[in-house]
């Protein structure tokens, strides 16, 4: 399924006939790339560049140079088609384009060398960590498994420049600027990233949410809550959810509603109709 190629200080693999097509100052602007898995060693062993599935249309640029200057990570002698491969491998697994790190123009030369921007900081000692993870702490391990995991950009950032979980943004945008905020910033991250599988858009992180903002704010609570049924409206963890918040502020009539809705979507539930008979006064 895959093949071994040179790769200078270390092997490549290219899993499931995935193609990369050489990239020269005369290429073509734009070309697509389909790569399921990619690793790239250097010679300790520890960097990887490591794809899930990336497919992407990349762009080229023009002004590559044929000789590069200010490694300080990477080895100097690395080819340009080794250093090209990785870079592309660092914008697909954090979303973004070879500006976020590098300074590039449309009316002269890039300067790939200068550090004015500070992700290009951030890359390096992002690498450094993966080295140290990959080389120093998972090699430790008794049992890697039989395919000797290993961490990569994509491990954590899953297409996007902050490694940041749904959970901990939308928590972050309430403690901004309340629920209003993070509805704001839920229906942003979706519409630009649901289905790319960076976020986990399902029914668990608003109700996690929920049931934190719940301790001080049960308004705020519950307004999470509708926000998750308006795409998950069989969710019988927002159903019930729903009910215990209710049940706390003495809201039966909510409380009762939510778990009838939950026992609709469950029938038999043990637990939804202990629930229901507590606030129906049926006791345990």
């Amino acid at each position: 399924m895959g093949a071994w190629f040179p790769c200078g200080a270390g092997p490549c693999r290219v899993f499931l006939g995935a193609t990369e097509s050489p990239v020269s100052n005369d290429a073509a602007p734009w070309r697509t790339v389909v790569i399921v898995d990619v690793r790239y060693h250097l010679s300790s062993g520890a960097l990887v560049a490591l794809l899930a599935v990336s497919f992407m249309a990349t762009p080229v640029a023009a002004q590559i140079p044929d000789e590069f200057t200010n490694l300080q990570v990477l080895p100097e002698d690395i080819s340009r088609r080794e250093l090209v491969g990785i870079m592309r491998n660092f914008t697909a697994g954090l979303g973004v384009r070879c500006s976020y790190c590098h300074l590039t123009f449309q009316d002269r030369d890039d300067d790939y060398a200068a550090d004015d921007r500070a992700p290009k900081e951030t890359a390096r000692e992002m690498m450094a960590m993966v080295q140290a993870i990959n080389g120093d702490h998972i090699n430790r391990l008794a049992n890697r498994g039989d395919h000797n995991l290993e961490v990569g950009c994509i491990t954590c950032h899953s297409g996007r420049p902050q490694p940041a979980t749904l959970d901990q943004e939308m928590t972050w945008a309430a403690e901004e600027g309340g629920y209003s905020a993070l509805e704001a910033r839920y229906n942003e991250l979706r519409e630009e990233y649901f289905g790319g599988g960076s976020y986990d858009f399902g029914p668990r992180p608003l109700e996690r949410v929920a049931q934190a903002l719940a301790r001080d704010d049960a308004e705020a609570a519950l307004a999470v809550v509708d926000l998750n049924l308006r795409y998950h409206p069989e969710s019988i963890g927002s159903w019930m959810l729903k009910g215990q918040i209710n049940a706390f502020e003495e809201r039966t009539a909510a409380a009762i509603t939510a778990y009838e809705r939950a026992l609709e979507l469950a029938p038999g539930d043990e637990d939804i109709e202990k629930a229901l008979a507590r606030v129906t006064g049926g006791g345990l």
